[in-house]
This record gives C-alpha cells, structure tokens and sequence, in this order.
C-alpha cells in the first residue's frame, strides 16, 4: 500500500524561511515557500526585497516517511498539527497561493478568518481561487485562509469577477 504525498506546513525559528527552503531542495524535498515582492525604504535608498508571504512557514509535500530527515533541518521547529500529528493541507490550497503569489501584485497579510460567506474567482489569471469577500477601506478584496497554519492572505479582485458559492 502505496501512501500519496502531501502538503504539510512546517513552523520555523525566526527568519529561516529561505535557509529551510534551501536545504530542503537539497535533501531533494518537495518544498513551497511563497514570497511576494516589499519596497523597503532606508533614509539614502528604496530597494524592492522577496520576503515570505508567512513569516515562520514553509511548506512540504510529504508521505511523512522523511519526518525525521524533515525535523532535523536547521531551523524546523515542527511539523504544524494537532495533537503531535501533522495536519495536511489540500493541494488546491498550494495552488491557490502559488497562483496569488505569481500573478498578483497586492498581496496582503490578513487576520485569521474563519467560515464565512466564500465566493470563487470566476476570470482573470487568479479564476478559480475561493475566498471570502471582505471590504477593506472601501476596497473589496478576497481573502483566502490556509485553516492548517491559522494565516489568511488578501487580494484585490473585481466585485464581477466574484460568484458567490452556496453550501
């Protein structure tokens, strides 16, 4: 009995994302870590920087088999879950933020959403991305949730690009 990979979000010390990142790919591990594009500004310079869309996460895609190999990297703290087991994350999910982090340019950091009204993006580069609608300073955006590490990402998208989706 074969077991099918999954994803797994994996918690991190503070500012190891792209250290983990780096020696996973070299442990030959499936591995996601979403960045998005900062302008930071110093008093003499502004310079645009790639910092993780969630600061103390990675992702992994793994049957579970590499756990221990997985831990021992520098910087893994643990394997995000309940209960000491690891709780995965839906593929569908991956490629929601995979598709957010390519294609748009105003990614935000939202407070942890639970259920709510979802609605699904029905054209443009991001269709097919479920969310739920939330108004941010008069701006409707579409906020999608990652449930497994409790963080929420916002996008700006169209009111007539948004179906709303009945359960």
């Amino acid at each position: 009995m074969t077991v099918t990979p999954k994803w797994y979000a994996l918690y991190l010390r503070s500012r190891y994302e792209k250290k983990v990142y780096e020696a996973l790919e070299k442990k030959e591990i499936e591995v996601f870590l979403p960045l998005i594009e900062k302008v930071h500004i110093w008093s003499d310079r502004k310079k645009k920087i790639k910092e993780p869309l969630f600061r103390g996460y990675i992702f992994v895609k793994t049957d579970l088999r590499d756990k221990e190999i997985i831990l021992m990297t520098e910087g893994v703290v643990r394997f995000v879950g309940i209960n000491q087991r690891p709780s995965w994350i839906p593929e569908i999910q991956i490629d929601w933020l995979r598709k957010i982090v390519r294609e748009s340019a105003d990614v935000q950091c939202e407070s942890y959403i639970e259920i709510g009204n979802k609605v699904r993006i029905t054209g443009g580069s991001l269709s097919g991305v479920e969310g739920i609608v939330d108004k941010v300073h008069g701006i409707s955006r579409v906020i999608v949730s990652i449930a497994a590490i409790e963080q929420s990402i916002s996008i700006q998208v169209p009111a007539e690009l948004l179906e709303v989706i009945h359960s």
